[in-house]
This record gives C-alpha cells, structure tokens and sequence, in this order.
C-alpha cells in the first residue's frame, strides 16, 4: 500500500517538476518591468523634491506647521501610487498655478498638497 502511494505521488509531482523552470513571463521582461516601476518612482519622488524646494512650497509647509525639507525626507515611505498621484498633482500646479487664481487660492492648493504629503507619510510610518 506505502509503494502504491510512493509511486503515485511520484507520478503526479513529475510532471510539475519537468516544466518548473518554464515560466510564464520571461525573466528579462520581469526585470524590465521592475527596473521601469523603479524609474517612474524615481521620477516621481524628484518631482515631489522639486515640488517641496520651491518657495511657494516652503511657506505653505510652513503655514501647515511643518517644514518642507522633513517632508522631502519622509517621502520615501510614500507607496508607488501615493507618490504618483501627488507628482501629478505637484507637476499640475507647477505647470498651470491656479489658471490665473489669486494668489492666495495657490497657496491654499498648495498647503493641500502639503497637508496630503503629511497624512499619506504619517499613514506610511
């Protein structure tokens, strides 16, 4: 009976043996994948960077009881889709300030953005 059981577990487990090193996905195209989520992070995170260093910036941190150079700090701890959606929303308003608003409603944008950076690396921690 034990031989029995030997053999057909045998006979069952070669064959999944015999293709374990197909894969599906090619391991170029895995590495290729990663190596363009490591790049699109990298260029999100400089954008936030960029986003943070500007005066504009600076001052909303300030006025939302924080500093801007601590936030650029902790942004490594942002998630790939945290750090991609506000990168879009740094680059929107680096790009087209309000659409002629008045100073103070891009302030008050920005001091958003400031305080989702905030939350989203205090949620991150």
């Amino acid at each position: 009976m034990r031989k029995r059981v030997a053999l057909l577990t045998l006979a069952v487990s070669l064959p999944g043996l015999a293709f374990a090193g197909d894969h599906v996905v090619t391991r170029e195209a895995v590495d290729a994948r990663l190596g363009a989520a490591a790049a699109s992070r990298a260029a999100d995170l400089a954008t936030l960077h960029r986003f943070l260093a500007t005066p504009q910036a600076e001052r909303a941190a300030r006025l939302a009881g924080t500093e801007a150079g601590r936030l650029g700090a902790s942004l490594a701890a942002l998630s790939d889709s945290e750090a991609r959606e506000l990168a879009e929303r740094a680059a929107a308003l680096q790009s087209d300030p309000g659409a002629g608003l008045s100073s103070d409603v891009n302030t008050l944008l920005i001091v958003f953005l400031i305080v989702a950076i905030v939350i989203l690396v205090l949620k991150a921690v």
